[in-house]
């Protein structure tokens, strides 16, 4: 394969954009990708809380040979999802413009983002963990069949807040009895560690309403089991969470 040569990319893409060095000549698909990611560097510089699931999220980033956009404009409580994915060297569309909706509140920067507050937060954010009620076999990622004694706190007063808990706590989220909770993948804004107040239990679940969530990002059950059947843990897969200008 032909080596990936940066001098390709427009002008002034930041370094930490360039994702996944064993890209082969640029095709279309690729140049919009790097346009699109030069419209994040506002994420990569001014989000620290949103990064502060991972030790090193532009690392992560660098590594990614799978993205999920989700993208809206300020204040929006709909937006759209894009699933890319690098095939055989080359980035390729799996989903593109997919409708997804948001907290009641719209998007917001991770670093402002609080307990309660109705926004979805923005940020870059590794895909580790899926959850949900059935059995089902992912690609090397994390899966948890959820059982009924499953819960999820999201009080900011406990020791545990937003950490999945294998018993029940007083105030804590039973992720049995909603069926939002069939099937989801955590994103993972402020998991690792968990701050009090700063936001919990954001997630990518089923959601057929038509109304805004409380905060997570809401797509169709159905494109939610294609989008987790074609994960690939092998392939650092990040979220990419921002507001459109």
């Amino acid at each position: 394969m032909k080596s990936f040569n940066p001098q390709n990319l427009p002008p002034k893409i930041p370094e930490i954009l360039v994702i996944s060095l064993r890209i082969s000549p640029i095709s279309r698909i690729s140049i919009c990708f790097f346009i699109i990611f030069y419209s994040f560097t506002s994420i990569l510089k001014a989000a620290p809380v949103a990064f502060a699931s991972t030790s090193n999220p532009k690392t992560h980033l660098t590594d990614s040979e799978q993205i999920l956009f989700i993208t809206a404009s300020a204040g929006e409580t709909q937006g759209n999802l894009h699933f890319y994915s690098v095939e055989e060297g080359e980035w390729k569309v799996v989903f593109e413009n997919l409708p997804v909706r948001l907290g009641k509140k719209g998007m917001v920067m991770g670093e402002e983002k609080r307990e309660g507050d109705g926004h979805t937060p923005t940020g870059v954010f590794p895909i580790q963990r899926i959850f949900g009620k059935r059995n089902k076999e992912v690609r090397s990622l994390e899966y948890t069949k959820i059982l009924k004694n499953h819960y999820w706190t999201d009080l900011s007063t406990s020791k545990n807040y937003n950490q999945f808990l294998k018993q029940k706590e007083k105030g804590a989220v039973s992720l049995w009895d909603s069926s939002i909770y069939e099937l989801f993948i955590v994103i993972e804004h402020n998991t690792n560690p968990p701050i009090p107040g700063l936001g919990s239990m954001i997630f990518l679940h089923p959601w057929n309403e038509e109304k805004p969530t409380s905060g997570c990002v809401g797509v169709s059950k159905e494109i939610l089991e294609t989008i987790v059947s074609k994960l690939d843990g092998n392939k650092h897969p990040s979220f990419v969470i921002q507001i459109l200008e």
